[in-house]
């Protein structure tokens, strides 16, 4: 499951292009946070905290606490905005969730037993089809990643979704089939070109000579036919 986090935030009372500069400046970074039926409400994080939680990875799919003026609101980070010189997170948007909240996330797949697969250790190779699967989940029950066992799995082998082990209350946002994840395909062999048999250069080249002479005695017999003429 998803870990939560908790983050301290502050009321932003202005708003606007020189406030934001401000709270910029001031080290922190300005945000927002919406949904639930209630008000936008903008609000200022710790720029340092934001950017902790962000290189840890996952920042999207995870659930966090913030602590708004002593009062806790569950939220689940939306867009994060960066400087595209800096690289660095400038604004942060929030959709504030109830405990018994469904999302729909694009959670990563990971792929486990590689070392356990007959058919790549015979040089098979895993095609990866799908790197993140949409999927509908509790805001209590947000899954890191799905996690596929590639165990025993043969050259032609297919992983599809029902082989990911989601809990009953987690469901692909593709449900009227059963998709293909992954599969393990045959190796790819770049086949050489066969190397001449000795003698058959010298005998196409002899034969190309004789090719060229025969089209040159035809060129001198044509224009002899026209001088004649």
């Amino acid at each position: 499951m998803s870990k939560k986090t908790n983050l301290d935030a502050e009321i932003r009372a202005e708003s606007g292009k020189s406030a934001v500069k401000k709270v910029l400046a001031a080290g922190k970074i300005p945000s927002v946070i919406y949904g639930l039926g209630e008000d936008s409400l903008n609000i200022a994080l710790d720029k340092i905290s934001v950017q902790k939680e962000i290189n840890s990875g996952g920042f999207l799919t995870r659930i966090i606490s913030l602590n708004i003026a002593g009062k806790k609101s569950l939220a689940i980070p939306r867009d994060v905005q960066f400087d595209p010189l800096s690289d660095q997170p400038i604004h942060v948007d929030f959709l504030r969730l109830a405990e018994d909240s469904k999302i729909t996330l694009d959670i990563p797949t990971r792929f486990i037993n590689e070392e356990s697969s007959p058919g790549l250790k015979r040089g098979g190779v895993l095609n990866v089809n799908r790197r993140t699967v949409q999927l509908s989940c509790p805001a209590n029950n947000i899954p890191e990643e799905i996690v596929f066992d590639l165990d025993g799995l043969e050259i032609g082998d297919t992983i599809r979704i029902s082989a990911a082990n989601l809990s009953s209350d987690i469901t692909p946002t593709i449900s009227d089939r059963d998709f293909t994840v992954a599969s393990v395909a045959a190796p790819t062999v770049v086949k050489e070109p066969e190397a001449p048999v000795e003698g058959e250069e010298e005998a196409a080249a002899e034969g190309a000579e004789t090719s060229d002479d025969a089209k040159e005695a035809s060129t001198d017999d044509a224009k002899k036919e026209e001088n004649k003429d």
